[in-house]
């Protein structure tokens, strides 16, 4: 049977797995799901409609499930409500809002660590393996892809869509998409591309060269950003260059690139900085 502290307070349809641990001072409301494994350190707030899958861990202060931060949106409405998978960990003070919409819930892959103090805004939908420094920071509707890592207080705006194995620095803000494998070094400015993190989920050498030309066809150009997509197209075909095709030509709210305004302490002032991931 699951074991539940003396002090936990559930209310409502709540559905446990056998081994489920809940510890002292949680609160459960509402219509509440968890898988085999889960467990609540102590202090944690779940509030359905939440269904979170197997071997999740939330600690004190983390915040789940709880409706929008939406002036418009009654707080007595359930929405599409919030869907986690397997594996993930939620550190202390974590808040992830349930959706407005309907026909689909905020969502939390598997295998994702949110460190302290992280928030994920209503209707986000984040993939698989991440990690997320304390004080992330997700606006509503944003799209994370698998294996994104965030620095210390980074920000994505409302329905900005960070691309697989991307990287943004601590304090990097991205109101742009942030491309596949791309790394974001001060706010909407691409500094490099993840070569190590390209390596580490085993790609090939060839993989790495393509995106490393794709990167600079679309970041260090100096060309019409439709000229620099045009330029991308022939590496059509290749499974990561239809990856990058993909994610730019999807795009609405336009593509981080290098150029722009971007304070001398972040980029050094030169593109020496960078040079690095350019040999």
């Amino acid at each position: 049977m699951p074991n539940i502290h003396s002090t936990a307070v559930l209310h409502g349809d709540i559905e446990l797995a056998d081994d489920v641990e809940i510890g002292p001072n949680c609160v459960l409301s509402g219509r509440i799901r968890l898988g085999r494994g889960c467990g609540l350190v102590g202090g944690v707030h779940l509030q359905g409609p939440l269904t979170m899958g197997a071997g999740n861990v939330c600690y004190p202060g983390s915040s789940l499930g709880f409706a929008p931060q939406d002036l418009k949106f009654p707080h007595s409405k359930d929405g599409g409500g919030t869907v986690i998978g397997d594996g993930n960990t939620f550190r202390e003070g974590v808040t992830i809002h349930r959706a407005t919409r309907e026909d689909r819930p905020t969502r939390v892959g598997n295998n994702n660590y949110w460190m302290a103090m992280s928030h994920a805004g209503h209707d986000v939908q984040v993939g698989d393996h991440c990690v997320f420094a304390n004080n992330t920071l997700f606006g509503g509707h944003a799209e994370i892809g698998d294996r994104v890592v965030t620095g210390g207080g980074a920000g994505v705006h409302q329905f900005t869509r960070i691309g697989r194995g991307a990287m943004l620095g601590g304090l990097c803000g991205a109101s742009k998409d942030v491309c596949p494998f791309f790394m974001l070094t001060a706010t909407n400015y691409v500094g490099g591309f993840n070569r190590i993190g390209m390596r580490r989920i085993g790609a090939s050498e060839a993989d790495i060269e393509v995106t490393k030309k794709i990167y600079s066809l679309l970041v260090r150009s100096r060309q019409p950003f439709s000229a620099r997509l045009e330029a991308i197209l022939p590496y059509a075909g290749n499974a990561i260059a239809d990856e990058f095709i993909a994610f730019v030509q999807s795009s609405k709210r336009g593509i981080c690139t290098r150029h722009g305004r971007v304070t001398a302490s972040r980029a050094g002032g030169s593109d020496a900085v960078f040079s690095s991931e350019l040999a």
